[in-house]
């Protein structure tokens, strides 16, 4: 009987070596967490994430030093400041490692899906396990300090019904028909991951060493607040209720935690998840208005997104991830 061995598939290498980078920034901003951290409920939460991440490095460095696949740079201890004071309040940090583990969850299920080889499927469905059980921790220690943010109530349906006018999708102005169960969802979780943005990028801003990095976050605070204040018009116009705001703390210290190039790829990363989440908003809600409305922000995010990859790609700090080989390129060099 013949053994096969195939090579690791693209979508295999790009999951894996997102995480590595995801994980070895996460490794430095929770070191941080964990050394200012002053509730002593909260720390084991921290310990525990950190543990993953740890954990998560270790062995895809063990499987891409099998595969003869070098490593990523990462993250590193030239990258966090373990003396800097504390930064943002320990609410915060729940907040964080909330809005981070659903993050995971949805990330992991999809690099699972994805995956062919064996060995790396059962990896990420430990990483979804793992992510799976911090959440669920971080989620109860919020509840028992009645600091979770629940989504939008609605009344109980009572009846099956169904849509028989046109005019149920709405349109961009004049009268609209109340929001949907859904639609009030995906308005709550980006009302949300719009505040943990904001809330990260003006303690970025507070600290960052370049003023043109410092500069550029405090655009994308503006751009956050923003939203969560277009976001909570439209549940206000129902007369709906909404996600409360929610401790935003921050300290008076200008001493950086971290360093301006993991604030900037921390910063690209929240990003792709806000684009990511309003592409599921848009797939979710029918009304016309709100579509437009995630379409524009889309734009928007995304315009901020690139601005960042330009900062990133000039201070030399855009590592490239795996892609397949350019032909053209090989060609000229025969010629």
């Amino acid at each position: 009987m013949v053994e096969h061995s195939p090579k690791i598939t693209s979508a295999e290498i790009s999951m894996l070596w997102s995480t590595y980078i995801g994980d070895t920034m996460s490794i430095c901003v929770l070191k941080h967490f964990l050394q200012t951290c002053e509730e002593q409920d909260v720390i084991p939460i921290i310990e525990l994430a950190l543990s993953y991440s740890l954990e998560h490095v270790a062995q895809i460095s063990d499987l891409f030093t099998k595969e003869g696949i070098p490593l990523p740079n990462g993250f590193g201890d030239q990258d966090v400041n373990l003396q800097a004071k504390k930064l943002f309040s320990d609410v915060t940090y729940m907040r964080y490692l909330h809005h981070m583990g659903r993050t995971g969850l949805n990330s992991y299920s999809l690099a699972k899906s994805v995956s062919a080889r064996s060995d790396v499927r059962k990896l990420f469905k430990q990483f979804l396990n793992q992510t799976e059980t911090l959440y669920d921790s971080n989620v109860e220690l919020m509840q028992e300090k009645g600091i979770f943010i629940r989504a939008p109530y609605i009344s109980y349906p009572d009846k099956v019904e169904y849509v028989t006018e046109k005019k149920f999708l709405g349109g961009l102005v004049g009268h609209r028909r109340p929001l949907l169960g859904i639609e009030m969802a995906h308005l709550g979780v980006n009302i949300e991951v719009a505040n943990v943005a904001k809330t990260m990028l003006l303690g970025f801003s507070q600290v960052a060493q370049s003023k043109k990095i410092s500069d550029y976050f405090k655009e994308g605070y503006d751009l956050g607040k923003k939203m969560v204040e277009n976001f909570m018009i439209k549940l206000k116009e129902d007369d709906n209720s909404y996600p409360s705001t929610w401790d935003s703390t921050i300290t008076n210290s200008t001493d950086p935690p971290f360093s301006d190039k993991l604030m900037l790829f921390h910063t690209n990363m929240q990003s792709a998840i806000g684009i990511g989440d309003f592409g599921l908003a848009i797939a979710a809600s029918l009304r016309k208005d709100l579509i437009a409305n995630y379409e524009s922000y889309l734009i928007r995010v995304g315009a901020y997104a690139e601005e960042g990859a330009k900062l990133l790609i000039n201070y030399g700090w855009f590592e490239k991830p795996p892609q397949s080989i350019n032909r053209e390129s090989l060609r000229n060099q025969n010629n």
